[in-house]
């Protein structure tokens, strides 16, 4: 670079780099370390790296059921690794991740990872890490009973047990703050759920106002986007006294004044298989209407979001084999720049549907073994603003 560029050329050229470049370009100049640590830039580097598509890593986890070397039982242990998205294929280079306390669990269940800003937060069997791979720093977050998290009007609650739990991760960008939303599922059929809210900075759960009356939740890890956490739901109507149907919504929580958005999903684009997904900073809807496949994008419109029609794709079941021999489809994981599909099989397989020749190919990661159990998105990014680290 010439040294007569200004800070704020050196600034936007250096925003444009991987993590692992600006590691290295921290040593050419005390001006550019500075650069490179500032919080400003932190931030501006993440928001270039999560609207990227081709800048995106994905997190590829593996299990397998291994004994303990001293104690009568069996635990889960972990493979983690990432790999770049855009050119994910057979031969693609899996990156090793060492994560803090290496993820082992004792009562054979499975980690639950949201992403956020190149963090991830992990639920694994009584712990919550939220964990930034790229710098290899960790807090360790006590994980919360329902029964101890004191209700809005600060009356004890007592509960002996709940179905399950989902946790959002998501960054408050006005107070500069990373918060875990759990939702404890009480009874899913009676609709009864308890929320509670941490935030880093305060290092503190409490109990926020529950999901809207007469929802039910689906099982699927809440999505962050500007400030929200994200949520699939149905309710059940009857209308001029007939038979009973469902409508589908997202739930959207603002993290910020921890208020609830309910956004009805059309009708057009309720089916089956209905996920939420956030591909380069953009909220993305998908599902089978029948034997079509459907994307949708949703943009955020004052407190509603819109929608907006990004593809359709006709019989992807037929011609991918799917729904043969206990062979499904388990997750779409990627959009692409060039709007191919990658989906992540039960079986362990990707997927991945060339939308121009209308091809389909799939692969198996050579360097992940026995199979790919979890794949999720991330950025890296040097995300440490005002994190207490372990």
């Amino acid at each position: 670079m010439s040294p007569n560029l200004g800070d704020d050329v050196i600034t936007c050229i250096l925003s444009k780099l991987p993590l692992q470049s600006l590691q290295r370009f921290k040593i050419v100049s005390k001006s550019w370390c500075s650069i490179i640590n500032d919080p400003n830039f932190i931030k501006l580097h993440i928001r270039e790296s999560s609207s990227d598509i081709n800048r995106q890593k994905v997190l590829l986890i593996s299990s397998k059921i291994t004994p303990s070397p001293c104690l009568n039982y069996n635990m889960l242990a972990f493979n983690i690794g990432s790999t770049n998205a855009s050119s994910l294929s057979v031969d693609s280079q899996v990156v090793s991740l060492q994560p803090p306390n290496f993820f082992t669990s004792r009562d054979i269940s499975y980690p639950l990872v949201s992403s956020c800003n190149g963090l991830l937060c992990t639920v694994c069997s009584f712990t919550i890490f939220i964990w930034n791979p790229a710098i290899q720093k960790y807090k360790i977050v006590e994980k919360p009973d329902p029964y101890v998290l004191q209700p809005v009007s600060g009356n004890e609650i007592m509960l002996y047990g709940y179905e399950s739990s989902l946790y959002g991760f998501a960054y408050d960008s006005g107070s500069d703050d990373y918060k875990i939303v759990v939702t404890f599922v009480i009874s899913a059929k009676d609709r009864r759920y308890i929320v509670g809210i941490y935030s880093v900075n305060n290092e503190s759960w409490k109990k926020i106002d529950s999901i809207p009356a007469g929802y039910w939740l689906f099982d699927q890890n809440p999505v962050s986007l500007d400030d929200t956490i994200n949520m699939m739901a149905t309710s059940s109507v009857q209308e001029n006294g007939g038979t009973a149907f469902n409508k589908f919504a997202i739930i959207s929580l603002s993290v910020a004044d921890e208020k609830f958005v309910v956004t009805p999903v059309p009708l057009q684009y309720c089916g089956s298989a209905m996920k939420l997904s956030n591909f380069a900073n953009r909220l993305y809807f998908s599902v089978f209407v029948e034997m079509d496949f459907m994307v949708c994008s949703l943009e955020k419109d004052g407190e509603r979001w819109t929608w907006t029609n990004v593809m359709k794709i006709s019989n992807v079941r037929s011609f991918a084999g799917i729904g043969n021999r206990n062979c499904y489809l388990d997750d779409i994981i990627y959009l692409k720049e060039n709007e191919n599909i990658l989906w992540r099989k039960t079986n362990g397989n990707f997927l991945e549907y060339n939308v121009r020749k209308e091809e389909v190919n799939e692969f198996t990661l050579n360097q992940i073994s026995p199979a790919t159990d979890l794949s999720i998105l991330f950025a890296e990014s040097f995300a440490s603003l005002r994190i207490p680290w372990d």
